[in-house]
């Protein structure tokens, strides 16, 4: 599970999160939608404790799988002494190795330094550390940035899949199409605000109240 309550953060006179309260139960997939600057990252950087909430807390309850905005690794290792080192640092076995890089497709890349990968395939390893292991709750940020049509496909249903054997996951995306086909309810914040929890609805639908939301909460 994951919880929120009442999560605020201000950075010197500006607040960046007001007030945020959203629960991910398991098997659920709940997607965080918003302008750039919303806030999105700021409160996902609180659920995981990697930020000191000005008031509110946070509960991600068991081991959690965090794939960040902008991953980053060590670019002179090859993909699996990465993987490898990950899981040393999660006490994982690492026979997991080979199960990640296939659900998250890089089994074909596993002597490939880090450094010399797309941008696509380091997210897709990315994606592969946030899996070992097989934790019970997930926090994705922009988990599909970089992919082609094809991987965005198969991370979608990897992300369905997930939830399906019972995982909690929460995941930010300013994919309005991602999140009707992925997520069972989509969180809306706009100037650090919650402004909406709901089913998403179909993509277009979605848009629409997306975009009514947004210009709402810009003139309030």
């Amino acid at each position: 599970m994951i919880r929120a309550t009442g999560l605020s953060r201000r950075f010197g006179g500006r607040d960046a999160v007001v007030d945020v309260s959203l629960t991910v139960e398991p098997g659920q997939v709940v997607g965080v939608l918003g302008p750039n600057g919303a806030g999105k990252t700021t409160l996902i950087r609180m659920l995981l404790g990697l930020l000191r909430p000005s008031a509110g807390s946070a509960d991600v309850a068991g081991p959690t799988g965090y794939l960040p905005e902008r991953f980053a690794a060590y670019d002179a290792l090859s993909v699996r002494s990465y993987l490898r080192f990950m899981a040393r640092m999660k006490v994982v076995d690492a026979d997991d190795v080979d199960r990640v890089m296939r659900l998250a497709g890089v089994a074909d890349l596993g002597g490939r330094p880090m450094g010399r990968l797309s941008k696509g395939q380091r997210q897709r390893v990315g994606m592969a550390q946030a899996l070992l292991g097989r934790p019970t709750t997930y926090v994705l940020d922009e988990p599909t940035q970089g992919l082609d049509p094809q991987q965005v496909v198969d991370a979608r249903a990897l992300v369905r899949g997930l939830a399906r054997d019972g995982a909690a996951v929460l995941f930010s995306t300013h994919l309005l199409a991602e999140a009707a086909s992925v997520c069972d309810r989509v969180a809306v914040i706009v100037k650090g605000r919650l402004v909406a929890e709901e089913a998403p609805g179909s993509a277009t639908d979605l848009e629409a109240r997306f975009l009514r939301l947004v210009a709402e909460a810009e003139l309030s």
